[in-house]
């Protein structure tokens, strides 16, 4: 384990921002971050990252920066129709994706190419393509940075909402994710609940549809919409999609009929958020080297050397058009440090 100094952190964010850290460690095992914590290092000015995929560094970070490389896909628990792995947070998101569709290990193939380490996955509940991390999440271990012990977080304990989980408001920053468990099917539940999915396969049979095909549609859509970060620096959808009440569902829908509108639960409705930002007219507009992504209006870019401040002051422009013209609120999903 080795400690760098004034580490630059541009190529350990998916952003792409020129960010500085104080200090910078590689976690490869559970017990480097014992010793980290024995030696006083783990404090309040600690941040952990994996690929910081939904980070927004808008200025050098003050602290120790902790990269989570650790790595492992083991089997848990087995039965004739399910399996629960037991995956390590420094894992690669997508890799593990590809891992279940090769053993045919049903349930996440919807969340294909998303960024980042399996270690972010819980903190927001990812979710894409009618799936979220939830529908198969057992539980967690992580390290509690005030006490020093690993605990563990039922499904229920993690209070998973949109995009949210207790890791992200009650204990924003106190725990680092170690591991993770999930349920997966062993038999076929296709999920094409998506519209985009739908359309997709509208000339198929949903009971035909194999694992792999499912995990090419999410690729081939996600794909057409949303730029990969190797190739474009970004850290995906910026903004959520909002939820508001019915009565200003009806009002936006007898405004604007072409918007998308997805019920919650009895006295709620999800909007669009991209296109709330594309019908403002923001969608492939650029700005130095900051800009907003020609073909998905809720991506967010650095065309080259944008600063996490040009970033930000976007992001915050956006959102004052948004309230102005359609009285709804944006909130970032993206974390800013």
């Amino acid at each position: 384990m080795i400690t760098k100094p004034d580490f630059n952190l541009k190529e350990f964010n998916t952003l792409g921002i020129n960010a500085r850290a104080k200090y910078c460690t590689q976690i490869e095992n559970e017990e480097d971050l014992e010793i980290l914590f024995n030696e006083g290092k783990i404090d309040e000015k600690t941040l952990v990252i994996g690929e910081a995929s939904n980070i927004l560094f808008n200025s050098d970070f003050d602290g120790l920066v902790l990269i989570i490389t650790t790595r492992g896909i083991n089997i848990y628990s087995e039965t004739q129709k399910e399996i629960i792995l037991d995956i390590k947070s420094g894992e690669n998101w997508n890799n593990l994706v590809d891992y279940t569709v090769k053993n045919k290990y049903w349930g996440i193939e919807n969340l294909s190419m998303i960024p980042g380490k399996v270690g972010a996955a819980p903190i927001q509940n990812i979710g894409a393509y009618g799936t979220e991390l939830k529908d198969v999440f057992v539980s967690l271990e992580a390290f509690d940075t005030q006490t020093g012990k690993i605990e563990k977080f039922t499904k229920e304990e993690c209070e998973f909402d949109y995009r949210d989980s207790i890791f992200k408001s009650k204990y924003k920053g106190r725990y680092i994710i170690l591991s993770i468990k999930l349920k997966l099917s062993k038999t076929p539940k296709p999920n094409i609940s998506y519209k985009a999915l739908k359309d997709y396969f509208r000339e198929n049979d949903e009971k035909t549809l194999s694992i792999e095909n499912i995990q090419q549609a999410v690729n081939e859509v996600r794909s057409s919409k949303l730029p990969d970060p190797k190739e474009i620096k970004n850290s995906g959808s910026f903004f959520k999609n909002p939820i508001i009440d019915n009565t200003k569902a009806k009002e936006l829908k007898r405004k604007y009929p072409d918007i998308p509108l997805y019920k919650v639960g009895n006295d709620s409705t999800k909007v669009a958020a991209g296109w709330l930002i594309e019908k403002a007219g923001w969608k492939g507009k650029r700005f130095g080297d900051a800009g907003v992504h020609k073909k998905q209006a809720l991506v967010l870019v650095n065309y080259g050397n944008a600063s996490g401040e040009e970033i930000l002051q976007l992001s915050q422009k956006i959102a004052t058009d948004i309230l102005n013209k359609f009285g709804i609120k944006l909130e970032r999903e993206v974390w800013v440090i």
